[in-house]
Order: structure tokens, then C-alpha cells, then sequence
């Protein structure tokens, strides 16, 4: 056993060595928008057609505290991006219709490498009836995967944010009556309205921490088995030895 013990010690350096090479390049991309610009609702764009789209750059790293990463904490790009536990995301699409009314879009820069990024495309509703809504389409490419995508229910932290950087200072619309049918309606459509459902948290927890231990895992998995092989074939030569 005195044989063996220095040798376990040898081989946990080396993985650990291996697990923070592998890690290094993940840890790196995993930061957050670099750019959005904000379009749509009407000719000329944002603000009641006075002006043209709003562009942001800088840090949007989550919990960052700038504009840039303020919106993408506020819009669940997050989420929407990859998913999360707890899920902030909503299980339906908003009802009934007629209740989101203005639709702006924001176009996201996320760095994916060394000079290359990708765009990701989220509809913004911040006028809607009980609360500021998000749409992010599914399947948009992002780092190694697509993006989860679906309707993000979020506080009106949004629509101020917005408001502050030009958007329309307009009331939100009122909120559809509790007996009012509620209608089928298509994803992206511009005509939909959120129904009743859990609030999302204004911050979600971040992924950088998931990908880091899904990594070291599946690393972990790859390499013991070689390691309990070389010692159970060393073990014997270490008995002959005594």
C-alpha cells in the first residue's frame, strides 16, 4: 500500500493539471455580450421614430453592473440561451391576444472565439400587459450548442431600462380582464400576450458554473478508468518487491 499511495497522489495532480487545460478555453468564452442594438416598433426605430436603433457596447457579463449587462440580466438572455435550474423560462406561450404591444428587437454580439462571434435575435415586448415579456427563437447558434430559446416573463425593471437608454416613456398596457378567452397563438408573433405565470427572477442564476463542473466530470469519467488500470498492474510488482 505504501507503494501505491504516492503513485494515486501522482496520477490526481495529473488529472487535476488536465482538468484545468480543458476548462481554460471553456472559462474563457464564457462571458457574456460584447454588443446589442435595439430596433424595431415603427419607421426610424426607437423612440417614437426620432432616432435610429440604440447600440450598446462594453461588458455584458452577467452581474457586471453596466448597461450592457444590466439588459441581458433584465431580458433573460440567459436563460434563454442555455438552460438553467431553477428554469425562469415560461412552460407556454402568452394569452390572450391583442396585450404585448409594441415589438422592439435586440441583437446580441456574444464573442465565440478569438475575433469571432455569433448574433442572437430576442424580441422585446416591454409595454405588455402585466409585465415586460421576452421571446428568444430556438435553435440560433451559440458557442458549441443553440440556443434554448422560448418566452421569459420579466419584471418592469425591463421596460424602465429601456426607457432610460430612449425608448418611448410609455405605461405599460392594462392588464387583459381575469374572464378574457384565452386564444391560440403562434411563437414570434407580435400579436401574443403572456398569461398568468410565474415570475421570473430578475437575475438568474449563472451557467458559467455548470459548464465548469459538466466539463470536470466528464473528464473524471474519461480518465479514472485508465488510472485504476495502471495500479492494479503495478500493484503485483510492488508485492514481488517486499
Amino acid at each position: 500500500m505504501r507503494e501505491i499511495k504516492p503513485r494515486v497522489l501522482v496520477l490526481a495532480g495529473m488529472m487535476a493539471a488536465l482538468m484545468l487545460l480543458t476548462l481554460a478555453p471553456t472559462a474563457a468564452l464564457a462571458k457574456g455580450a460584447s454588443a446589442a442594438t435595439i430596433d424595431g416598433s415603427g419607421p426610424g426605430g426607437p423612440g417614437n421614430g426620432s432616432r435610429g436603433p440604440i447600440t450598446l457596447r462594453g461588458d455584458g457579463e452577467p452581474g457586471s453592473g453596466t448597461d450592457l449587462g444590466t439588459l441581458a440580466d433584465l431580458s433573460g438572455l440567459f436563460p434563454a440561451m442555455f438552460d438553467q435550474t431553477p428554469d425562469p423560462m415560461l412552460a407556454t406561450v402568452p394569452t390572450p391576444t391583442k396585450q404585448l404591444g409594441p415589438r422592439y428587437t435586440i441583437t446580441w454580439t456574444i464573442p465565440d472565439g478569438p475575433g469571432t462571434a455569433k448574433k442572437i435575435r430576442q424580441d422585446v415586448y416591454p409595454y405588455a400587459g402585466g409585465g415586460p415579456v421576452t421571446y428568444t427563437k430556438p435553435g440560433q447558434p451559440v458557442f458549441d450548442q443553440t440556443t434554448r430559446g422560448g418566452w421569459y416573463k420579466a419584471s418592469d425593471s425591463l421596460r424602465q431600462q429601456l426607457i432610460s437608454l430612449g425608448l418611448p416613456n410609455r405605461a405599460p398596457l392594462a392588464s387583459p380582464a381575469a374572464n378574457a378567452p384565452a386564444q391560440p397563438q403562434t411563437q414570434g408573433s407580435s400579436s401574443a400576450s403572456p398569461a398568468p405565470a410565474r415570475p421570473a427572477a430578475a437575475h438568474a442564476p449563472a451557467v458559467w458554473p455548470r459548464i465548469l463542473i459538466g466539463s470536470g466530470l466528464l473528464l473524471l469519467v474519461t480518465l479514472v478508468p485508465g488510472a485504476v488500470a495502471v495500479l492494479l498492474r503495478r500493484r503485483p510488482d510492488a508485492a514481488t518487491a517486499r
